[in-house]
């Protein structure tokens, strides 16, 4: 088809006179008043909302070219920088990625285990675990989590057995409560067994920091002894959302068989101005000033502590959990007023606490402004009798197929109607991302009064639509 000269002519003068206020763009234009706003971020990306991000990474915004590099490919820029984030962390090799941790959880259950498989995973497992699972044809078993009564949070559990069924295990840690697991006794009992270890880590890229590597009490990270370990770099470091790295160790890992998994899950396009904010991050970290965001933090928990508010002493100190149990609140609720009253976002709230990702690109403002806001809050609340304890029923010790789950014909039932069901979707409260009931698994009850309690006091959930439950369909 040619135009004509007067057509060109015409559409040039379409395209000129068209106005701003004529284009509908809901998202962006949320997100910009957003952004206006100068709201005070305790939640992640790490950058803070833009304050630590190269201003010049919109220009990264390219495809492969002859002129540039290929992610997937023997670009010799990738290359390097894969070898320089493997130099930090101690691996064998290490892969940038820009489809977050679920990327990386895809790729190295895709890479150890078969159809038909046994993986053993924590039942703090984020959501993407189970997914791959379920559509890679994995059975899953679950070590149940143990809970910490004050705060009623998930804490480790590192007491399981690896029968001859399991061929690989996959842990969370840290976990969103900043709680990390013994991940060197973990892997040498795995070891021991000739089953790798794979470690989500997506919470803990900022322990490859060499400035940690000093202080003894500060967690490792997961590189120097398991298999296999992905990270979010966008959740604490200083990286776009997306941001993300895979770490191995040689030995039971076929290093070939990785490079399919993450060309066969990992996007065809990967963005480049999430690879380039990765590869920043990386070599920030070298340098990042994390004894000061340490000390804010320090003095945060001895200024709540003033006020009677309560803070979990966990593994890691940048991840704060401010407990309300004592009060006539939920955590839901006060991160609500946070929110609307004081501008201030958290990274998630659950019945009783409230979680903060502290990061070097906070700024002392930031936690003076959440410090008053906190003390006008309680300062208006009542003290309660009795401390509630709503804790998710324990997982069963049973082995699931996700499969049976995710490719059954499926029907929705009232949540009443869904007990001894066999679910076709993981519902979970987001985040943390954790499941209380897992695709191909029989509903209980006790799920079921759980969920409804998580309802009522305002929590956010997945895998349910309203008031019902999406479950395999009956036949015969």
């Amino acid at each position: 088809m040619t135009f004509s000269l007067s057509t060109r002519q015409s559409l040039q003068g379409r395209c000129l006179t068209m106005k701003d206020d004529r284009m509908e763009t809901p998202i962006y234009t949320k997100l910009k008043e957003y952004h206006k706003k100068n709201r005070i971020p305790f939640a992640m990306p790490g950058h803070k909302n833009g304050r630590g991000l190269a201003a010049d990474l919109k220009k990264c915004d390219v495809t492969e070219l002859a002129a540039t590099v290929d992610l997937h490919g023997q670009s010799p820029e990738v290359t390097r920088a894969n070898e320089l984030l493997s130099e930090l962390y101690g691996s064998d090799k290490s892969f940038i990625m820009t489809g977050g941790s679920t990327e990386g959880v895809q790729a190295m259950l895709s890479s150890v285990l078969t159809p038909g498989d046994t993986l053993l995973a924590g039942a703090d497992c984020h959501v993407s675990v189970i997914n791959t699972c379920a559509l890679c044809g994995f059975r899953l078993r679950l070590v149940p989590i143990r809970y910490d009564e004050e705060f009623c949070i998930p804490t480790a559990n590192e007491d399981f057995e690896i029968t001859p069924d399991i061929k690989a295990v996959l842990m969370t840690s840290p976990n969103y409560y900043g709680i990390a697991k013994d991940i060197k006794g973990i892997a040498e009992k795995c070891h021991a067994a000739g089953v790798p270890l794979l470690v989500d880590e997506a919470h803990g890229a900022h322990f490859g920091s060499p400035m940690f590597s000093g202080l003894g009490d500060f967690p490792k990270s997961a590189v120097r002894y398991a298999d296999m370990v992905c990270q979010s770099a966008h959740k604490t470091l200083n990286a776009l959302t997306g941001a993300a790295y895979l770490h191995i160790k040689e030995g039971l890992i076929d290093i070939k068989r990785v490079k399919r998994a993450l060309a066969s899950f990992g996007t065809s396009s990967p963005s480049y101005p999430i690879a380039a904010s990765a590869d920043i991050a990386r070599a920030e970290l070298e340098y990042s000033d994390y004894g000061a965001i340490i000390e804010k933090c320090v003095d945060l928990e001895f200024d709540l502590e003033k006020l009677d508010i309560k803070v979990l002493e966990n593994d890691d100190i940048t991840r704060v959990v401010i407990g309300f149990s004592e009060y006539e609140l939920t955590g839901f609720e006060v991160a609500r007023r946070l929110s609307d009253k004081y501008g201030i976002d958290v990274e998630m709230a659950d019945m009783n606490n409230i979680v903060l990702i502290a990061t070097p690109w906070n700024k002392a403002l930031d936690f003076a402004k959440l410090t008053k806001a906190l003390g006008e809050i309680v300062g208006g609340a009542e003290k309660r009798s009795r401390r509630p304890m709503i804790l998710p029923p324990p997982v069963t010790d049973t082995v699931v197929s996700p499969s049976c789950g995710w490719y059954a014909e499926t029907e929705l039932v009232p949540l009443e109607e869904a007990t001894d069901r066999i679910a076709a979707t993981t519902i979970t409260a987001y985040p943390p991302g954790t499941a209380i009931v897992v695709t191909g698994e029989r509903i209980r009850n006790e799920s079921i009064e759980y969920i409804k309690k998580l309802i009522n006091a305002g929590a956010q959930l997945k895998g349910i639509s309203g008031d019902k439950a999406e479950v395999v369909k009956w036949t015969g």
